[in-house]
């Protein structure tokens, strides 16, 4: 082999050698930034599900809310419904006494 082309392979070689190092070096920074791209995702499904976990409490609470009041309206109404039947019942015997004391006075009235 001649030193021209022991040379120029020589040269090829180290070209190539530099080529792959900077390939290589740049893989590397490829794959930092794909470790923290993955990092990244990891903190922001972390922070969905806390999200989630947050949205799930809410509806709960409004569950819990809506329960309460449609419970507290089904209570006011049957009060409701139990005074106002008190009310007749109570208006039902004044109504008989005021009927007993009416035939009284008539008879009275008659004698």
């Amino acid at each position: 082999m001649s030193d021209e082309r022991f040379d120029r392979i020589e040269t090829q070689i180290s070209e190539l050698r530099e080529l792959v190092q900077q390939g290589f070096v740049g893989m590397m920074q490829d794959i930092t930034v794909m470790k923290q791209d993955i990092t990244s995702m990891k903190q922001n499904a972390n922070a969905v599900r806390e999200d989630v976990e947050s949205l799930r409490r809410r509806i709960d609470s409004v569950e819990g809310t809506l329960l309460i009041a449609i419970r507290d309206g089904f209570k006011a109404q049957s009060d409701y419904a139990d005074d106002l039947n008190y009310d007749l019942s109570n208006n039902e015997r004044k109504t008989r006494r005021l009927s007993r004391r009416v035939a009284r006075l008539e008879r009275t009235n008659e004698d």
